[in-house]
């Protein structure tokens, strides 16, 4: 009787935990599908919420010549969308060349897609910061303090410079 209640019991154990890898394996999948959602919607031009952006027009013309065919809301507004914001200003958490953890603000001058770079310059005169995307660990809008997900953020402008014939 002991034998087939530590059977029991051992059995129960095995189940319980294949039960909780296939919840574990399932929710794994059910994120990594929303991230290749959300990747794919950056790639077609949707600019996410969670990104530094500034109000402006997508024509680099910025004429005042708008079709017939957009709302009245969007004529009334002369046409302003949301775009990525190349400059932003932003407290950034990273690791540097020494593995000494560094947390500064930064004006981003320049975003070196080839070279993965944000080169930017400080609150100090004559500080300039370059820092490399891989040893970022965490970045926040310096204003309102919202995170935001750098991958995304250098997918937008990737995208944004694409579109207007940059990259």
């Amino acid at each position: 009787m002991a034998q087939w209640q530590f059977f029991a019991a051992l059995l129960t154990g095995v189940l319980l935990l294949l039960a909780v890898m296939w919840a574990w394996r399932r929710a794994a999948g059910r994120r990594e599908t929303q991230r290749r959602i959300e990747a794919a919607r950056i790639r077609s031009g949707h600019v996410p919420l969670e990104i530094p952006t500034v109000r402006g027009s997508i024509n680099p013309s910025g004429g005042d010549s708008v079709p017939d065919t957009l709302p009245e809301w969007f004529i009334q507004g002369k046409g302003e969308h949301a775009i990525v914001d190349e400059h932003p200003r932003i407290r950034v958490r990273y690791l540097d060349a020494h593995d000494k953890k560094i947390e500064c603000v930064i004006q981003v001058d320049n975003l070196d897609l080839q070279k993965k770079i944000i080169t930017g310059h400080g609150e100090m005169p004559g500080e300039v910061r370059r820092v490399p995307l891989h040893r970022i660990h965490s970045a926040r809008i310096a204003e309102t303090g919202q995170r935001f997900d750098v991958d995304t953020w250098v997918e937008a402008v990737r995208v944004a410079r694409r579109r207007r014939g940059q990259a």
